[in-house]
């Protein structure tokens, strides 16, 4: 009955539900679960739960599903908050081991910098080894993902990738990414919305997943070696959630390269003359404009 109960349910849950009940909740619920029973008491605990009352067996599945989905309801909302703790800003003390990290981190920014234009220089000038063009590819794909200036080189990976898509359009442009993004993501084409949507759903699920493994830490008080588990949990979340903040960040700033036209229209600002920093001035003049509503001169909207 226990078992008939259970592929009805499953058959009955939706696919979202059913990565929500049975994603990285449920592992970290019924991983914590089969160390306290142990694996020897886990057949005739089988037996025992098949013989009660299938109102009782019902009462215990819902109790079960409601945790699963109340936790999983609980991380996911606690998701934004993990995400910039795993970007590297941190709170009350560890704002100096932030700190710390960064500063070392700007370090190897520079010395990854200085090798960059070096290898430039020297592919310019004659040709590189197999070896110089694999890591000059290596390097230029690590420059499209790290902030132009080194004070905004953040303590984490993660965080420099997301400091990237949102800098690059204040250095380009002049619009200041942060500030606009509302205000553009209201003027993309569904496709592009949907898109995005997408490559975010994704990053915020992994960082779930990660924050499920960091609490896998808690069961070591169950089974001492539960930490291993955890830890490869949180390597392996790690590595995914840096994989994908790579298209969410390409999105990002591709959305401001090419609707950025978009905003000037919307607020019927005179569109920029030429690219470079005639552009910059009219992207931080509307940056200013919409913060502020102060513009150094009255606007000569443009017509519709």
């Amino acid at each position: 009955m226990l078992t008939s109960f259970l592929e009805s349910v499953g058959q009955g849950l939706s696919e979202k539900w059913q990565e929500r009940l049975f994603g990285p909740a449920f592992l970290f619920w019924g991983g914590g679960l089969l160390f306290w029973i142990t694996p020897e008491r886990l057949p005739a605990l089988w037996d025992e739960l098949s013989a009660l009352p299938l109102v009782t067996q019902t009462g215990l599945l819902l109790g079960a599903l409601l945790v699963l989905g109340a936790s999983d309801r609980l991380m996911e909302t606690l998701s934004p908050h993990l995400l910039r703790w795993l970007e590297g800003y941190w709170p009350g003390p560890l704002a100096q081991v932030a700190a710390w990290l960064a500063t070392w981190r700007r370090k190897r920014f520079d010395e990854q910098r200085n090798r960059l234009s070096a290898l430039l220089l020297k592919k310019r000038e004659s040709s590189l080894t197999w070896a110089e063009a694999r890591q000059l590819a290596r390097l230029e794909a690590w420059r499209l993902y790290t902030p132009r200036d080194a004070e905004d080189i953040l303590p984490t990976r993660l965080g420099d990738i997301l400091r990237a898509a949102e800098t690059r359009p204040r250095q380009r442009f002049g619009l200041d990414a942060v500030l606009l993004w509302p205000r553009l993501w209201l003027l993309l084409p569904e496709n592009v919305r949907s898109d995005l949507s997408a490559a975010r759903s994704r990053l915020d699920r992994l960082v779930q997943a990660f924050g499920w493994g960091a609490l896998f830490l808690l069961w070591t008080f169950v089974w001492p070696w539960a930490w291993v588990i955890a830890l490869a949990w949180m390597w392996i979340a790690w590595q995914l959630i840096l994989q994908a903040a790579l298209p969410f960040a390409d999105l990002v700033q591709s959305a401001f390269e090419v609707h950025r036209w978009r905003l000037y229209e919307a607020f019927r600002w005179p569109l920029p003359a030429e690219s470079g920093a005639a552009e910059i001035a009219a992207g931080e003049a509307l940056s200013r404009f919409v913060q502020r509503g102060l513009s150094e001169a009255p606007v000569q909207y443009a017509a519709r």
